[in-house]
């Protein structure tokens, strides 16, 4: 059983035709009919069947396609391997940030960044925080910028910033013309939900609010602050939101308050725990903490 009489297998389950299958292969028909034909020999089983004009497999090709496709992903898995060490050869660095960080914190963050490394590429990969954890286990990346989470296999997590969500009011609303917010102003209003992602959940907002007996009127959720400050924007409703974004924000149809008591969510920096730090990546990371203490996040005293 060789390895090319996989390929014209797989190629062939994934494709429903043996034409589709050389195309993919950038070979002709005859030569995957004969690799299928000499892989079933091996085999001792038949693998497909033709009804009409397209093949379809067998029992045993089904069950066997499931082995192969654990296989390759597995080579898949190398191939990754291997690319991510020619993009350290080539000098880049890969850091993956959730959107409102990627929109917010990381541009100022490059620019300090590439003064020091000119040199070095560097790729931004926006992602959701279960998205960025499973890319590090995967030692995928080379830094992170998160929220915190539970401890998680795979992943090293270094405290950031313990932040101060801030009220984002639409302008106009009665509530804008106060300096401090505080959890009783709250009482009634409308406010945008934050929808909760594996191990992250923002419902400590509201269960601080339900505590002391405040209630809200909840219609609208999303998952990303971005969308949060839009949609107060529109008027639809009060939101609390990650502080990071709302200096972009600010006076563009909404206004930007303190909350009190305050309510913080942790951030991290996040590595994998079975890929070495680079030096670069260090570097990075010391530049995150570095623009957060010149410019913190609005509202955090």
């Amino acid at each position: 059983m060789r390895l090319r009489q996989i390929e014209a297998f797989r190629a062939t389950m994934n494709t429903g035709t043996i034409t589709g299958a050389a195309n993919m292969m950038a070979v002709t028909q005859p030569s995957v009919s004969r690799l299928i034909a000499d892989l079933e020999l091996n085999l001792g089983f038949r693998l497909f069947e033709r009804k009409g004009s397209r093949l379809h497999p067998t029992e045993e090709a089904l069950r066997f396609y499931q082995e192969v496709e654990r296989t390759f992903a597995g080579i898949d898995q190398l191939e990754a391997v291997a690319e991510r060490i020619l993009q350290e050869q080539m000098g880049l660095l890969s850091v993956l940030s959730t959107p409102a960080l990627a929109t917010s914190l990381m541009p100022k963050v490059f620019k300090r960044f590439h003064e020091l490394y000119p040199e070095t590429k560097v790729r931004l990969e926006v992602r959701m925080p279960m998205e960025i954890f499973r890319h590090l286990q995967s030692n995928a990346g080379d830094v992170a910028v998160s929220n915190h989470a539970a401890e998680l296999p795979g992943v090293i997590q270094e405290p950031l910033i313990d932040a101060a969500f801030v009220c984002v009011i639409p302008e106009g609303h009665r509530l804008a013309k106060k300096d401090v917010i505080t959890h009783g102003d709250l009482d009634g209003e409308t406010l945008i939900g934050l929808s909760s992602e594996g191990v992250l959940n923002w419902n400590k907002i509201f269960k601080k609010f339900r505590e002391t007996g405040i209630e809200n009127y909840n219609w609208l959720s999303t998952q990303h602050s971005g969308s949060g400050y839009a949609l107060v924007a529109e008027n639809l409703a009060i939101g609390i939101l990650e502080p990071f974004s709302a200096r972009q924000w600010d006076g563009r149809g909404v206004v930007v308050r303190p909350l009190r008591p305050k309510i913080t969510f942790s951030f991290s920096l996040c590595f994998s725990a079975n890929k070495a730090k680079s030096s670069v990546a260090q570097d990075f990371a010391k530049l995150v903490r570095q623009q957060l203490v010149d410019e913190p996040p609005l509202h955090q005293d």
